[in-house]
């Protein structure tokens, strides 16, 4: 057992940017983009990860998430099953304008 096996767990709201991805057999095969998740709810959905610089940024389900230190996650996927997931796409958010829909109605039946 190493000595970063041996350190303490962590939440992963303390995972640290560019952290390795260590996968079912030990092997390191990616890096930490970003961690996904509501931090005030405390509901933490995933990672997205990355091979390499020039690499597709992929989302890594936070199911597969079997441990997190500060500089290294394990997942429970092999480096094909991990070169397999989806790509990330960034969550579509709809700002409504600076009145709001309720000001507007309002207007509306006034």
């Amino acid at each position: 057992m190493t000595e970063q096996e041996q350190a303490p767990q962590v939440s992963w709201k303390v995972l640290e940017r560019d952290a390795g991805v260590v996968t079912a057999d030990g092997s390191e095969v990616a890096r930490v983009v970003e961690v996904v998740g509501d931090r005030v709810a405390d509901i933490f959905s995933g990672l997205v990860v990355k091979f390499g610089p020039l690499d597709t940024k992929r989302n890594l389900p936070a199911e597969h998430v079997v441990a997190i230190w500060p500089r290294r996650v394990q997942v429970d996927l092999t480096a094909d099953e991990i070169a397999a997931l989806p790509p990330y796409q960034e969550p579509v958010v709809k700002r409504l304008p600076q009145d709001g829909f309720f000001k507007r109605l309002r207007r509306r039946l006034l």
